[in-house]
């Protein structure tokens, strides 16, 4: 039940939260105050300065709170100077306005026009736009995000061996966690005994949160030297190592930069969180077998939609959020025991402002739950469209391709962008494959998926290849029965290789081939379970005595059995 209200209590079934209560959560960073940057630096020498940040002509003190143009002090109020610093800490990050305001404003609530005005203001200080000059972009329906190119400083030193943090420690961000405590608890024990461990699931699965709570727990245990490296954005794998370098606040000058940073990081203590490691997946394997094999210290922790496949990597698969199976008790108390109600509940209550989960809704929140295969990233999506439509008829109008995000990061704003990145980064056999198996609701055999697929130009062993691949890559879930491995698509991902199917206008042929597989497999159960009637007609084709039960056969089957 929704209700439009003030907007400022949120409740399902007897608990109840404030918004700046689901917004705020804490951040467990034993070197910041949440939601500030860190001010204090540290050579390894043991000098302690204050972080300094350079963009062109520019130099930020945070420290100091002071910027400066060829050594003057430019003119900027201390709001303005608190949203610059967010900002440029965090290049090319885009940050949402509301993060950017309960930063800035964290104890009084203002309008977004405020915001707008200081933005301004900093603009002008900085030039931005003049002779093509571009510091900080407004990004249309989702925030701001620092453009420009910064270099980190150190007390107005760049030693290459100085200890700062730029853009490597933890960000610092409201994070919502359900359902996962147990899995941080044992990722973090598995972490601690083997050093190296690569989160795996799908797009959307939560791998990203479950690293930052990890990493989070660990500050403490690593000195605070925990520094995540996001390499979404990253293009050239070339660059893995200096994106590490500089996370780690290290400079690299020579031509084998993955060594060199063996050779500066090889006596001290890291944990290191490589997030997004698919589309560089070479590069970062070869710098993260490194790292594990020449070093007693370093600690890696990486998210990926498939395996590093390198010595000493340890893999911990990341599995949806349970949610309640079909033929389960649907009171409202029984479909909140599990944890993808509860997110629904709780992102849907963020959204309304309030929602209190009935008996008569309970059975519809957990058809989308199941629709939704209990993803994170598709439940926080859908409680969007529930907000503004309800429950009834989101789940009777659920587009899972269309749900959608503004602030999201650009790979998880719709689950089909989440769907788009995974797919770039197929082989063109395996993207045959993908949308050629679509037809196939719930589980299918190898067998099955060869007869539908057909030829995909790759020869013989091409179709076995390809569902080998996507597996890896985590679109195609399995399980093993007593005789065979289970193959089954995502509700989301299939419905994304549907779409596939009809751009390539293959919908036709495919679902001929389906449909003809499935006649046939029906046909073998068919002649199989008659075979199991004529057996047990045979063995009761002797004279009963009267204590023996008497089988027999409907005259229309008895021909069939010789």
């Amino acid at each position: 039940m929704l209700s439009k209200g003030e907007g400022r209590t949120t409740s399902f079934v007897g608990a109840s939260f404030t918004r700046a209560q689901l917004r705020r959560l804490p951040t467990d960073d034993t070197h910041a105050e949440p939601g500030r940057s860190n001010i204090w630096l540290t050579h390894m020498h043991g000098t302690v300065v204050h972080k300094k940040l350079r963009f062109g002509p520019f130099e930020l003190s945070i420290g100091e709170r002071a910027l400066r143009r060829d050594g003057r002090v430019l003119p900027l109020g201390d709001r303005a100077l608190d949203i610059l610093t967010y900002l440029a800490d965090r290049p090319g990050e885009v940050i949402a306005k509301q993060e950017l305001m309960d930063h800035v404003w964290s104890d009084v609530t203002v309008e977004e026009g405020s915001l707008r005005v200081h933005v301004a203001a900093i603009r002008k200080v900085l030039g931005d736009g003049q002779f093509g000059n571009r510091y900080i972009a407004n990004i249309k329906g989702r925030g701001y995000s620092f453009v420009g190119t910064v270099v980190p400083l150190a007390g107005g030193t760049e030693s290459r061996n100085a200890r700062f943090s730029p853009q490597g420690r933890l960000p610092v961000r409201p994070i919502m966690m359900i359902g996962r405590e147990t899995v941080v608890s044992e990722v973090s024990e598995k972490l601690r005994n083997a050093r190296f461990v690569t989160l795996l699931g799908p797009g959307g699965i939560g791998k990203t949160t479950i690293a930052l709570a990890v990493g989070r727990a660990a500050a403490e245990e690593f000195g605070g030297e925990v520094h995540f490296v996001d390499l979404e954005s990253l293009t050239d794998p070339r660059h893995v190592a200096g994106s590490v370098a500089t996370s780690l606040g290290l400079a690299l000058t020579s031509k084998d930069p993955g060594l060199e940073l063996v050779d500066l990081v090889r006596s001290r203590k890291f944990l290191i969180i490589l997030d997004n490691c698919e589309h560089v997946i070479e590069a970062v394997a070869l710098l993260a077998e490194q790292l594990y094999q020449e070093s007693e210290q370093i600690y890696l922790l990486t998210t990926s939609r498939e395996l590093l496949k390198v010595g000493g990597e340890h893999c911990w698969r990341v599995l949806p959020l349970d949610f309640p199976p079909d033929g389960a008790e649907q009171s409202a108390n029984a479909v909140l025991r599990y944890p993808a109600v509860q997110l629904l509940a709780r992102r849907v209550a963020a959204r309304a402002g309030s929602f209190i989960l009935t008996d008569e809704e309970a059975p519809f929140v957990a058809e989308m739950c199941r629709k939704l295969d209990g993803i994170p990233l598709a439940i926080e999506l859908a409680a969007g469209q529930v907000a503004a439509l309800g429950l009834k008829n989101t789940v009777a109008r659920l587009d899972l391709l269309k749900l959608a995000h503004r602030s999201a990061v650009a790979r998880h704003q719709t689950l089909k962008a989440t769907l788009d990145w995974s797919y770039n980064l197929l082989s063109n056999e395996e993207r045959i494959v993908l949308r050629r198996i679509a037809p196939f609701v719930g589980h299918f055999s190898l067998e099955g998926a060869r007869y539908v697929a057909g030829e995909i130009g790759a020869g013989a062993g091409g179709i076995f290849d390809a569902i080998a691949g996507l597996v890896e890559k985590s679109l195609i879930a399995t399980r093993f029965d007593e005789t065979q491995a289970q193959y089954r698509l995502l509700g989301t991902t299939r419905a994304y290789a549907l779409e596939k199917l009809e751009e390539h206008a293959e919908v036709d042929v495919v679902l001929r081939r389906h449909a003809e597989y499935v006649a046939g497999y029906l046909e073998l159960q068919r002649v199989a379970l008659l075979a199991i009637e004529c057996a047990e007609a045979d063995k009761s084709s002797h004279v009963p005595s009267s204590s023996e039960p008497t089988t027999r056969l409907k005259p229309e089957r008895m021909r069939y059995c010789g």
